[in-house]
């Protein structure tokens, strides 16, 4: 029975990789991160080791395993995010083999066949040491040697073998082949026996067949053939090494292995992550005209807004008094066009978060920013005889671009008044606090609440969930992407009848 040794793997990918495997017989064993190298004496008792994305240092634990046993195939699963700088970092680190392969969790499926390859490939490596250490390096290759080497390992090792096996003569002729082997070259062993080992290949790969024979095992131990056999494409990989290095003649042994699968995987992904990059770019881009378009077209309406203002006041001056319905009828037009106005400037706004993510941040004190707030909605505060209650005492001090952080407070503290219960008066508590690394900011009111149903439109552009009350719907949106521009979160909980509260979580 196989066995899995993992650290670090999200749940998702841990259930994909259990899910995938039931039917095999393979037991899953966890180890943490630290524990890989009080291991290094048992890990040939498994047969791969599968480093997860959790892993903080995923190079680090991949050279400790190979220090251990160089036979172990290891797995670096990686989240699309942090896989192309694993995958870079593995090419320039010392320490680490052959045996060590990154891969993306964006396979999702495909996981499953490379896990299972590189469970056959340590037993393939395992198998072809005890081949070799089999092979004495003292021992004379006479004729009747080599007849029990055909007849032995032919029957005994090469055959039980996951792998194809062929043993060549020192002039290139194969002198046995497994069972796998002949499988994979589509010929019978009768076929095979005695023909020279390029002439397996396809014509086109014969002369490559012929320069990695002649420069293995000191210039290039391994290499991948791509063969078309059979009307299929193929990925087979080579090495190449001398049972007896000792005699010019010596016999040499030959491990193939079909990787079309794991090869067909990875081109699968880099096509993939190709793709991923390239709709990254698109929207970005679309993203960049978008935020320049509300940009430009939020200010170029505000001049003629203005101008629409001061031909409404001057007519309303040179109407005097007026007729009723005239009086009427301006008060209209200015009423429209202030509600323009204000959608204007709200637009002004919004291109403004969008357009600067990396505002200059500063040492901000809590309790300062909120009592400039109130004073900016003092007649408000006033009016609705609202109560604030102010707690900073778990972090008084945050980092942060002052505009950014003020316009989120005075967001969510003017949103507590205008939506307000009308059976009772505003009571309004805001907080704040550390916690895991992060300063959290905590508003709560006892207002209307909001349907659980609508919790997540709240943060829509334009969208307003109670409508008697005048507004643009742009408030809670600006504050949501003020929070997301800086690696941050918002929670809203509500109740409906009793009041909300939106917890924000900022990186510091």
């Amino acid at each position: 029975m196989s066995a899995i040794l993992y650290t670090g793997l999200h749940d998702a990918t841990l259930e994909l990789l259990k899910s995938g495997l039931q039917d095999g017989g393979v037991a899953f064993s966890e180890i943490r991160e630290s524990e890989i190298k009080s291991l290094q004496a048992t890990l040939a008792r498994y047969s791969v080791l599968v480093v997860g994305e959790e892993v903080h240092n995923p190079v680090r634990v991949a050279q400790e395993a190979y220090a251990g046993d160089k036979h172990l195939s290891v797995l670096l699963v990686n989240d699309e995010q942090n896989f192309v700088r694993v995958k870079q970092s593995l090419q320039f680190s010392p320490f680490i083999g052959p045996t060590v392969t990154c891969v993306s969790n964006q396979v999702r499926e495909r996981l499953v066949s490379i896990v299972q390859d590189a469970i056959l490939r340590s037993e393939q490596r395992r198998s072809f040491q005890h081949i070799r250490k089999s092979v004495s390096p003292q021992m004379d290759l006479n004729a009747s040697v080599l007849d029990k080497v055909r007849g032995d390992y032919t029957a005994k090792v090469l055959e039980v073998a996951p792998i194809g096996a062929v043993l060549v003569s020192g002039q290139g002729n194969v002198l046995t082949i497994n069972a796998y082997a002949a499988h994979l070259f589509g010929k019978t062993e009768r076929e095979i026996l005695g023909a020279s080992l390029r002439e397996l290949f396809p014509a086109e790969v014969q002369p490559a067949v012929q320069l990695f024979v002649s420069q293995a095992p000191i210039r290039e131990p391994k290499k991948v053939f791509e063969l078309r056999l059979q009307e299929q494409v193929k990925y087979l990989e080579a090495s190449l090494a001398q049972v007896n290095a000792q005699r010019a003649d010596g016999l040499q042994l030959l491990i193939i292995n079909d990787i079309t699968a794991t090869v067909q995987a990875q081109q699968h992904t880099q096509a993939h992550l190709e793709e991923l990059e390239r709709m990254n770019a698109h929207l970005t881009r679309l993203n960049a005209d978008l935020d320049t378009f509300v940009y430009t077209a939020s200010h170029d309406l505000k001049s003629p807004i203005l101008n629409i203002e001061g031909l409404v006041g001057l007519l309303e001056a040179s109407l005097g008094e007026g007729t009723q319905v005239v009086a009427e009828e301006l008060k209209h037009i200015k009423a429209s066009v202030q509600r323009f106005k204000n959608t204007v400037e709200d637009l002004t706004e919004v291109a403004r978060i969008q357009r600067s993510f990396e505002q200059e941040a500063a040492l901000l004190q809590v309790d300062q920013l909120v009592e400039e707030v109130k004073e900016l909605i003092s007649f408000q505060l006033s009016a609705a005889q609202a109560q604030i209650d102010l707690d900073c005492s778990g972090a008084p001090q945050v980092h942060f671009a002052k505009r950014n952080l003020k316009s989120i407070l005075y967001n969510l503290i003017s949103n507590a008044i205008k939506y307000r219960s009308p059976g009772r008066k505003p009571h309004i508590q805001v907080k704040t606090w550390q916690e895991n690394g992060l300063f959290v900011l905590q508003v709560q009111d006892n207002g209307l609440g909001i349907p659980a149903n609508k919790k997540e439109k709240v943060f829509e552009l334009f969208k307003r969930i109670h409508v008697h009350v005048k507004g643009t719907g742009i408030g809670l949106y600006i504050a949501k992407r003020i929070v997301q521009n800086n690696g941050g979160s918002i929670q809203l909980d509500s109740v409906e009848g009793e009041g909300s509260t939106f917890t924000i979580r900022l990186k510091v």
